[in-house]
């Protein structure tokens, strides 16, 4: 999905949500990117613990999947991408060097993690010890720069190739390249221990890489609740088949596919398809109570529940 850059009004209901959409064809610039996403609880959470924001004009994706009981992990994952998305809207500014991007990325996460750790560690108890991973991707011209804690993923999708661009941050992770040990002796749970998270970690250090893009390039975010039900090849085949006339429904298939194998944590997607050739521009409203209501600036912010 896209949205315009004006403001957008979103409703939340506390048990289920209409999402309801309106297509535009505006005469305006042409921008390089369309974006489709999506985030469910899955088929056995009660409360959804993943967080996106989607801001396709400024070029800023952040994903981020929560842990932590009493839905405190949904706490932690929506203050991660707004602490983070309002640090990078007041500093990116025309920084245009490598350096530079990469300094205000880090910084951005590196600000969430204080946030998050003061809220866990105040009066409230429910939420001591909570933390959430955390993937920003920033596109800038023809390159993505990304910034990532945790085992939440970034993948590239060029032609019929997909590569996995971030590097999981787990025990097993740790195991297979520090200690060399084999993949088929690590235990299952290994996989899913975090060695840093937004949050938790004591002093954080996060994977930061820059890939060029071409067009047709597709950057796909998701937490694991995608990538532990569905393998990449999986993945592959859903975003490859509709990746041009169904583009707007591929972060929905995907979803659709995790939940028919089972569907056991919260799944959260974003896709960004590079270069376009031709200019759609669509609103996003959630609808439900008209009680909490809340501004969002021509961007998507959806929250979810996990772990």
């Amino acid at each position: 999905m896209q949205l315009t850059a004006y403001s957008l009004q979103l409703t939340a209901q506390p048990k289920a949500t209409l999402l309801t959409a309106y297509r535009k064809h505006l005469k305006m610039q042409e921008t390089p990117l369309k974006v489709d996403y999506k985030t469910d609880t899955g088929k056995r959470r009660a409360h959804n613990e993943d967080s996106i924001i989607v801001d396709y004009r400024k070029g800023i994706f952040l994903l981020a999947d929560g842990m932590g009981g009493h839905q405190a992990g949904e706490v932690a994952s929506r203050m991660a991408v707004e602490v983070a998305y309002d640090h990078l809207l007041a500093t990116l500014g025309s920084k245009n060097t490598d350096a530079d991007i990469f300094k205000v990325l880090a910084s951005s996460l590196f600000k969430a993690d204080r946030s998050i750790k003061i809220s866990s560690t105040e009066d409230n108890f429910t939420f001591m010890g909570m933390g959430t991973t955390l993937v920003i991707a920033l596109v800038r011209g023809d390159s993505a720069y990304l910034c990532h804690a945790g085992d939440s993923r970034a993948y590239l999708l060029r032609q019929h190739v997909m590569k996995q661009l971030t590097k999981d941050q787990t025990w097993g992770e740790y195991l297979v390249e520090e200690k060399h040990v084999a993949r088929e002796k690590i235990p299952p749970q290994s996989w899913h221990v975090l060695t840093q998270a937004v949050g938790v970690t004591h002093k954080i250090r996060p994977e930061l890489k820059k890939v060029k893009l071409k067009a047709g390039d597709i950057l796909l975010l998701c937490s694991d609740g995608l990538t532990d039900m569905l393998t990449d090849e999986e993945i592959k085949k859903i975003v490859w088949r509709y990746k041009n006339s169904g583009f707007d429904e591929t972060a929905m298939y995907l979803v659709k596919a995790a939940n028919h194998k089972g569907g056991r944590d919260n799944i959260s997607v974003v896709l960004v398809k590079y270069k376009l050739a031709e200019v759609e521009f669509e609103c996003t409203t959630c609808r439900s109570s008209p009680r909490d209501t809340r501004k969002i600036r021509g961007l998507s912010k959806k929250g979810k529940a996990k772990k």
